[in-house]
This record gives structure tokens, C-alpha cells and sequence, in this order.
């Protein structure tokens, strides 16, 4: 009887809940919370890779957005009710070169009752007819005019590197910038060289995030924020869609996140599981040199069955030729260490059955499609053998990576995530290479780096300080922890000698907050599983007077 009663009771609740939802989403003022990507619809086909672009950043930060042509805004009246349902609208680059002079106006007006805009490098630079404009459409919102072709003609544009004045604001991860002039880094590549604009600065009554610095010496606004009405306007002088689809996700990804989240404090879901950051942590397992280094870690505690790391292993017997017998071999001599790593986390494949040889082969074009899914295939039944669980975790030896067959090959083997050098210090995510996404099965670890390095043994040879090192490491764990975000850090088992004080204490301090249930350190397949069904979840934010609904579907 007890049980019946206690029964009816959350029946009756969830009836009086359902009908309170129903008296809320059948009242007129009820809205749908959405921002509103726009487009010139001539452009779409030869800008197609870059709506794609933005479209998939905005899915995977989990903001509620609508992709419409940019004259529909014509048709809506703006108020206070239009601002809480489109509290903010995007203008990405290359879509909206071409804009009818109105929406100047439009735009004026809808900021000024409160809205915002996120306008990005070469929007409104052109009239109706293709021509450059002496001035920009939004010149005046933005305070800086960014189309200088009627003096400088192809001069107007140019390469420069970008230095970041509010990280606070931006949040480029630790080790990304330059400790000496703040400028962005690339893994190998050092400072970064972007396209960006020639300016002439109109009103410098706006808020400067960042400067970019051009190769002849000049130094032009790099993001702008200036307040217009009750409202804001960011400008940014980079070409961040066209950049995600040639793999730096970075850019347009931060930006996004600055002024959708801290800046307008949108509504949105958290992708990260239990809204905490995460940290990966890969290891890459070459050849028989790790023979001694597995146990070192375990008697040094340098492994903890606290923290769930990733281990991805090179399994054949030669290294860099057949024969040499300098691999990992781990179904042969290889395995009792194999089996000294289980109980710390997850195996993963590096590569194919020989680290150098497989690298170079590709490098070299001795081993084609084929060969690649055989040796990889190969790798995985020896380690699989040992683990009894399949494979889905990946890292390319030395980072060849070449997009986007491997990936495909990866998704047809049912792997979830690899470890990934393009788009470097950023977050896991469905990578772009050459204008299209790559997989929308396997999710891509980018690398962080400390500035152009990456491995503590590239570090090492940089000439970087133990206390630098450890001043990285930590500040990688404040970072996920403080921005709700997933990064990855690799280095190898023989590296930790290098600096093992450091390595030490950044696996403690992770094991501590690990515990406090302030960041979790899991393996790459278990974050990539996490985002690719939270990609799939459906979700309508709906405002109604000072209350919001949210209704999610996965």
C-alpha cells in the first residue's frame, strides 16, 4: 500500500509538472532563445565551407543558434521581445562581403535596444554590385574601418601575427602564447602568421582584446569591443571561419566563447560531462626504451589508479627497420609491461605495428591506403589480444596524420578519437581539413603545446626550466578546471626523467582536484563519447517573462 501511495504521489507530480509546462509553452510570450547566424545567400556555394565551420563550433559549444539569410532581419521588428528570443547575431566572414546599405540602420537599432553583434574580418567591405566600398557598413558601429582599397588597393590586406592584450577575456590556453610579446603560437610552426586587415581606426572609444601586427612593422586592432546603446559590437580582424576549415579550430572557437558566454552570458550547455573540465593525459609507447620506464612509473607514482590515463602503444617487434629488434614487441617480450599499465587506463593504438617505419613509410609513400588499414589493424588484434576490449583511441607516430584518409580509415575500425597536431591547443572536436569536416564519428585531440613544443623532450631541448615546465603543467590544470573545457597533453613514458619533480607534482595536483571533483582525468574515448551523443542531443532553450524552460532530447 505504502509503495502504491508513494507512487501516485510522483505521478501527481509529474502531472502538475507536465501541466505547468504546458500552461507556459501554450501562452503567446513564450519564446524560443536562439542566435542567429546570418548569410548572403549568393554567396553560399563558394563560402559553404565556412557557414560549415561556424555551424559546427556552435553545435559542439552547445549554443542555440538558426542559420537564416541576413535579409530576413528585415522583417522582424525590433523591441525588447526580439532581443531576449535573438539576443545576438553572428556575421561571419567571407558569407557577407556583399550587403545592402540598410542594414546599417537595422543594425544600429537593434544593437542600441540591447542586442549584440559578432562581426567578423571582411563583413559589409563590398556594395550590391561587388565593388569595394571607401568605407565599411559597419564602420561606425565598430569604430575602425577595415576596407582600405580605395587607397591601398591590394594593399589593403596583408599577413600579420596576433597579440593578445585580455587573456582574462580570450582565455588562449597556457603555453599557446609567446612569454615575451604575448603573440600565438602553432606547434612547430612558432608565432602564427594570419590574413588580416589594413585598418584606419575611426572612434578608439572600444575595448581592445587584441592586436595584430603586421610583417612590414604596422600594428592594426586585432578584436574590438565597443558599446553601442545598450548593447555591444566585436569586431574581429581575422578570417575565423575560413581558418576552422583549414584546421586551426583556435580562433573562431575562442572568440565564440568570449562573446557568447562571458560577455553576453548566453544560455547554453555545458559540453564537458558533469560540467567539469577535463584533462587527457597520453602517453605515447614506441619501442622496448619503455621497457624500464613502465615500471619506473608505477614504483614512482607517476601512474595512479585514481586518474584514468591514455596509453597508446607502437605493438611490433622492429622499430625502424625489419629486424632491428628495437620495438615494443608487446605480444612477445612487450607484454608483461602491457599488463602493467591496465589497471591505469586505457590502451590505444599508435600507429602502425612499427613506430619510425610506419611514419616515414607514409612520409615517403611506400606504404599506401592499404597498408596503412593492415598494419594498424595489425597493431590493434596484438593489443586487443591482451586488453579484451577493442580499440578506440589512436595517435599517429611522429604525427603523421594525413587527412583525411586516416581518419577514415579510423572510423571505418570503429575508433572514437585521435590524437591530433592540427589545431593545436585547442578542444576535442569534428576537425576540418581543405574547407570540409573530416569525420562526424571521430573526434580529433589537438595537442597543447608550450609554445612550439609539445613532448616534454621537445621541451627539454628548447632549454625550458623545470620550474617553467611545472609552471605549464599546472597552469594547464587551472585552466580546464577555470573554462569548463577538455585539453590533451602527450609527451612519453622515457621523457619523464627529464623533469620528474614537475611531472610529479602536476600528476598529484591532478589527482587532488581529481578527488574534489573539480576536473576529471579520463582517457580520450571517454570524452569523445561524451561530445559526440551530446552533438546529438536535442535542445530548445524557451524564455518566458523572467523564467526559462529547457527541453533536451537525446
Amino acid at each position: 500500500m505504502k509503495k502504491l501511495v508513494i507512487l501516485f504521489a510522483v505521478v501527481l507530480l509529474a502531472m502538475l509538472a507536465l501541466y505547468r509546462f504546458y500552461r507556459l509553452t501554450s501562452l503567446e510570450n513564450v519564446k524560443e532563445l536562439s542566435i542567429l547566424l546570418v548569410y548572403n545567400p549568393e554567396t553560399i556555394d563558394s563560402c559553404r565551407h565556412v557557414i560549415n565551420a561556424y555551424t559546427s563550433v556552435l553545435e559542439e559549444e552547445g549554443v542555440p543558434f538558426k542559420a537564416i539569410p541576413y535579409d530576413f532581419l528585415f522583417s522582424l521588428n525590433i523591441d525588447e521581445v526580439l532581443i531576449r528570443k535573438h539576443p545576438a547575431i553572428i556575421f561571419p566572414d567571407c558569407l557577407n562581403q556583399k550587403l545592402h546599405r540598410d542594414i546599417k540602420n537595422w543594425l544600429k537599432k537593434y544593437i542600441t535596444f540591447g542586442g549584440s553583434a559578432f562581426i567578423v574580418y571582411d563583413v559589409g567591405i563590398r556594395d550590391y554590385k561587388g565593388a569595394y566600398l571607401k568605407q565599411t557598413i559597419f564602420s561606425e558601429i565598430v569604430g575602425v574601418n577595415y576596407i582600405t582599397y580605395d587607397k591601398l588597393r591590394t594593399g589593403s590586406y596583408t599577413y600579420g601575427y596576433f597579440r593578445v592584450k585580455d587573456n582574462s577575456l580570450l582565455a588562449v590556453p597556457p603555453g599557446k602564447l609567446d612569454e615575451k610579446h604575448s603573440l600565438i603560437k602553432g606547434y612547430v610552426y612558432d608565432n602564427l602568421l594570419y590574413p588580416i586587415a589594413r585598418v584606419d581606426v575611426l572612434d578608439d572609444n572600444y575595448y581592445l582584446i587584441a592586436d595584430a601586427l603586421s610583417i612590414d612593422g604596422y600594428i592594426y586592432p586585432g578584436i574590438v569591443i565597443k558599446k553601442y546603446g545598450k548593447g555591444i559590437a566585436l569586431w574581429v580582424n581575422l578570417p575565423l571561419g575560413s581558418l576552422k576549415a583549414y584546421s586551426d579550430d583556435l580562433p573562431l572557437r575562442l572568440t565564440l566563447r568570449a562573446f557568447l558566454f562571458k560577455l553576453l552570458r548566453l544560455p547554453h550547455l555545458v559540453n564537458v560531462p558533469k560540467a567539469r573540465g577535463g584533462l587527457v593525459i597520453n602517453w605515447h609507447i614506441d619501442a622496448n626504451t619503455d621497457w624500464s620506464s613502465i615500471p619506473m612509473m608505477i614504483k614512482e607514482g607517476y601512474v595512479s589508479e585514481n586518474l584514468e590515463q591514455s596509453f597508446h602503444i607502437t605493438a611490433g617487434d622492429f622499430r625502424d627497420v625489419s629486424g632491428d629488434g628495437l620495438g615494443f614487441d608487446a605480444c612477445g617480450k612487450g607484454e608483461i609491461y602491457v599488463r602493467m599499465l591496465l589497471p591505469y587506463g586505457v590502451i590505444g593504438s599508435h600507429g602502425g605495428w612499427a613506430h619510425n617505419w610506419f611514419s616515414n613509410g607514409i612520409i615517403e609513400g611506400k606504404i599506401g591506403h592499404e597498408q596503412i588499414r593492415e598494419y594498424i589493424q595489425k597493431n590493434n588484434a596484438c593489443l586487443e589480444r591482451i586488453t579484451v576490449y577493442k580499440l578506440r583511441e589512436y595517435s599517429a607516430p611522429n604525427g603523421v596524420h594525413p587527412q583525411p584518409y586516416i581518419t577514415k580509415i579510423l572510423e571505418d575500425l570503429g575508433f572514437n578519437s585521435y590524437y591530433y597536431v592540427g589545431d593545436s591547443g585547442s578542444s576535442p572536436n569534428r576537425t576540418f581539413f581543405n574547407g570540409f569536416k573530416v569525420s562526424n564519428k571521430v573526434v580529433a585531440f589537438p595537442v597543447i603545446t608550450y609554445e612550439k613544443n609539445a613532448s616534454l623532450y621537445e621541451i627539454q631541448k628548447a632549454g625550458v626550466p623545470e620550474n617553467k615546465v611545472k609552471e605549464f603543467l599546472f597552469g594547464i590544470l587551472d585552466y580546464v578546471n577555470r573554462e569548463r573545457v577538455v585539453r590533451l597533453f602527450y609527451s612519453h613514458p622515457y621523457d619523464i626523467p627529464r623533469y620528474p619533480l614537475a611531472v610529479k607534482e602536476f600528476i598529484k595536483k591532478a589527482e587532488e582536484l581529481s578527488k574534489k571533483g573539480e576536473i576529471e582525468v579520463k582517457p580520450m574515448s571517454y570524452f569523445a563519447e561524451f561530445l559526440l551523443r551530446f552533438i546529438k542531443t536535442k535542445y530548445i532553450f524557451k524564455v518566458y517573462n523572467e523564467n526559462m524552460v529547457v527541453i533536451l532530447k537525446n
